[in-house]
């Protein structure tokens, strides 16, 4: 039988992520560290607490509120200096192989990550089910922390990429140009449905950005809540599919503060988006202005 029209163009589903180097499982983390791969630099982006109680062996410390900065308008990402030092501290180079990690099923470690890849830097992935699927599966952790033999000379770069402030926002604004013909979805909210309908509001004016479409950020993700692992390739392009995201368009993900933008922001990265960008302002600029535009 025929195909609908709609299905008969349907891009087929990757069977792999389009840039798989992004995503490190537990398994190949625990094999470099193991290693002791010169050019890796594992980064642990919980509290000094947290990480002074536990942590992957060799890991440093960057925490990811110092990568977030709600005075900086209108990026609101922590300043190059702050960058360039942490950086620095932990020994990160240009060539380094940074991975970085939480026990949030990587919401606090997207922030960290879209930090760096914004002010350019080429080789950051993400550790696939955190701190939490490195304990189930009994790896060891550490109390020592191991200074960097020299001090990073990673240089933010001055143009940042990724990112979209409030100015930009009118661009992803999508209007039906054909009857019965809906646009394609060009901006995706990462909250929970409670702040997306507006009963939970997190700003002065509760709801959403007209024309956005819900995705939590946990959609994309499978387990159990602190070891959560990223869905398959194939599950995560119909999620996005079945919402009306389309690969080719650009796509602009927000939230409450940038973070689980950031991870939904990474997802895309992961299966070759190009055109995405990240509102880091989120809805705590945008909730709390009188001139917008809001749905609930």
């Amino acid at each position: 039988p025929q195909l609908p029209a709609a299905l008969d163009n349907e891009p087929p589903a990757p069977t792999e992520f389009a840039r798989p180097a992004g995503l490190i499982s537990t398994s190949v983390a625990a094999t470099l560290i193991r290693a002791r791969d010169e050019k890796l630099v594992v980064i642990d982006v919980r509290s000094e607490r947290d990480f002074e109680e536990g942590h992957l062996p060799g890991a440093r410390n960057i925490p990811s509120d110092q990568f977030q900065d709600t005075a900086s308008a209108p990026y609101f990402l922590a300043s190059a200096e702050r960058v360039k030092a942490a950086c620095a501290a932990c020994g990160i180079r240009p060539d380094t192989d940074v991975l970085i990690y939480d026990h949030v099923d990587g919401r606090l470690a997207a922030r960290v990550w879209f930090t760096l890849h914004a002010y350019g830097h080429n080789r950051v992935s993400m550790l696939d089910g955190g701190q939490g699927k490195w304990l189930a599966e009994k790896r060891e952790l550490s109390q020592e922390t191991i200074a960097p033999e020299k001090p990073g000379t990673f240089v933010p770069s001055e143009k940042l990429r990724g990112v979209c402030k409030f100015d930009e926002l009118p661009q992803y604004r999508t209007r039906v140009h054909s009857l019965g013909q809906l646009p394609p979805t060009t901006i995706i909210d990462a909250r929970t449905p409670g702040e997306y309908s507006g009963e939970d509001a997190r700003a002065r004016r509760g709801g959403h950005m007209p024309g956005a479409v819900n995705m939590e950020w946990t959609a994309l993700l499978r387990g159990a809540e602190g070891e959560r692992v990223w869905r398959s390739p194939p599950e995560i392009h119909a999620i996005l599919r079945l919402a009306g995201i389309e690969k080719s368009e650009k796509l602009l993900v927000y939230d409450q503060a940038g973070g689980r933008s950031a991870h939904l922001f990474f997802t895309l990265w992961l299966l070759g988006y190009e055109n995405a960008r990240n509102y880091v302002a989120g809805w705590r600029e945008y909730g709390n202005r009188d001139d917008v535009e809001m749905e609930k």
